[in-house]
This record gives structure tokens, sequence and C-alpha cells, in this order.
């Protein structure tokens, strides 16, 4: 199959999809999320061809530093890991009450795990590496002021490496033989499980743990049971 990556975007485009249709009141935190990632996937160039070499459409990834795919792959990604964990766990997000200022909080956020990811990898750390160490050490950051995001942090990143397992299983059975023509051999995690390089499954745990917690305290949200929804959250 020619564009590879095309196919992987849009798979993760299912599970956000299904998400919101089962789940109307984690649209707003969804629509967020994706807004705030989405400048993530100008950061392709970093991965390309370095980490992997799938072919673009338009070979944009060529030209601009990034492709449509990764717009999509973003979203995606941002989508059910940001509501993996309410939806798995059965969660309602709640306001605490807090008067925040989350354009800033959330640019700040932004800025900052791009400025630690850029830092590593000025250090030679391969990037991959880089950006799951700058969101989860950012996210770690966070629990200073919000130590009751520790739990959804964890979980919602073991939920969302879940689903990435499941879509990379998906992917394979499309278009087999993926992992071993496009991924470049791992630096540091060598082999696979179930066929799927160890580092995409850290880049899923990664993404979810700071999916999960950063937008929880850029908007100032908390995670209780539904049944408790009415409720404020408690730190």
């Amino acid at each position: 199959m020619t564009h590879e990556f095309l196919v992987l975007s849009v798979l993760f485009l299912v599970p956000g999809a299904l998400f919101a249709w089962a789940r109307p009141d984690l649209r707003g935190l969804m629509a967020r999320s994706v807004l705030f990632a989405l400048p993530f996937a100008t950061t392709e160039w970093l991965f390309y061809p370095a980490y992997w070499t799938p072919r673009f459409l338009f070979d944009l990834a060529d030209h601009l530093g990034f492709g449509i795919e990764d717009v999509l792959f973003v979203a995606g990604l941002a989508a059910f890991a940001s509501t993996g964990y309410a939806v798995v766990f059965r969660r309602a997000v709640v306001s605490r009450g807090q008067r925040v200022r989350p354009v800033w909080r959330a640019v700040g956020a932004l800025g900052g795990v791009l400025g630690l990811a850029g830092v590593a990898h000025a250090l030679r750390v391969p990037i991959l590496y880089a950006s799951v160490g700058a969101m989860v050490v950012g996210a770690g950051a966070l629990l200073g002021v919000r130590r009751d995001l520790l739990g959804p942090g964890l979980l919602g990143g073991l939920v969302s490496v879940a689903i990435y397992l499941v879509l990379c299983l998906v992917f394979a059975r499309l278009v087999p033989g993926v992992f071993e023509r496009t991924w470049r051999p791992s630096l540091l995690l060598a082999g696979r499980f179930l066929g799927v390089p160890w580092d995409e499954l850290l880049y899923g745990f990664g993404a979810g743990v700071a999916a999960t917690a950063f937008p929880a305290w850029a908007f100032g949200l908390g995670f209780v049971p539904r049944a408790r929804e009415a409720l404020p959250a408690r730190t």
C-alpha cells in the first residue's frame, strides 16, 4: 500500500468518534484537547526520516515538514487520549470552580513540552524518547498543584496505550509488514510486542498521561464518578 500513514491516521480517528457518540458530555473536553494538540502535528520533520519513512500525500513532509496525515493523526490521538480515562472508568468531567486562564495555561503547557523535547533532542536524545520524556515530566510537574490527577493520568496512559496497541494491530493486518518496512530499528527499546514496536507503545502511554492531565489542569477540571457529576471535584 502506498500511503500507509494515511491508513494509520484514519484508524486513529475512529476511537474518538466512538467516544464522542457514546459520551456527548465529553465532547467539549475532546474538542479543546484536539485544538491545543494540533501544533504538535508540525513537528513531523523531527521524526521523518530519522524515526520512520512513510510516504505522505503530495509529498508535503518533504516540502512543509509535516503532512495532512499528521493533522489527522494528532487529532485522533488527542481525542481518545484525553477522554479514554473518563470513558473506561465512567468518570464525569466537572469544573472545580476555580478562576483560570485556560488559553494561557494551555499555551504555556504546549510551549513547555515542546521546549523540554527540544532541549533533550539538542542533547542528542532520540526525538521519540525526548517527546515522551517531555510529556511525562511536564505532566509530573502538575502533580505539585493537582495531586488528584496522579491516578487519572497513569490510568489514562494505560487506557491510551491499550487503544494504541489495538489500532496498530489492525493497521498491521491491513498493511502487512508495514512496521518492518517503514519504521527504523529502535535505538533503545529493541524488539516488538505482538509485532508492534515498543517505541510506539511508549509514545502511546506518554500521550495518554499528558492528554489526561494537561487539559484538566489547563481548564480547571476534575474527574468524578458519573453518579456524582453534579458535585465539585476534590483534590
